[in-house]
């Protein structure tokens, strides 16, 4: 998917606690070509890491479910000059841009390592869904 990638991309991570968000974050970095050690940012809310091929911007938006994330300025990383990855992206739904890639991470119960992903292309993103199939 890093290898897909261009700047612009916003790709939403959505799945229980556990399911493996990001730690896909972090393979998505380490193919980037991100050096910094990456963490979620539960509550920094945001990530930014500018040290791979594009700009990595890593959202957590978990803390968000009670004040949303309207007039935060969330909205000058989504879309711009590098690849955005939103966790819980229910709680930011106001900002997300009608052209993205919808992931989904389930634990498939065949053991603790095991995960069904779905992806769904969104808008111009659609091609991309495809290449990824």
């Amino acid at each position: 998917m890093a290898a897909l990638a261009d700047a612009g991309l916003v790709i939403t991570l959505n799945g229980d606690l556990g399911a493996g968000k990001t730690t896909f974050t972090k393979g998505v970095a380490e193919a980037l070509g991100v050096l910094d050690r990456v963490k979620s940012p539960t509550f920094n809310i945001l990530n930014t890491y500018d040290s791979g091929r594009l700009p990595l911007y890593h959202f957590d938006a978990y803390r968000l479910e009670e004040s949303g994330a309207a007039d935060q300025g969330f909205e000058d990383y989504l879309g711009t000059d590098g690849v955005t990855l939103i966790e819980w992206p229910q709680f930011m739904a106001d900002l997300l841009p009608n052209d993205r890639l919808v992931m989904t991470f389930e634990r498939t119960g065949n053991g603790e390592d095991e995960r069904l992903i779905t992806i769904k292309g969104l808008g111009k993103v659609a091609e991309l869904e495809e290449e990824l199939s």
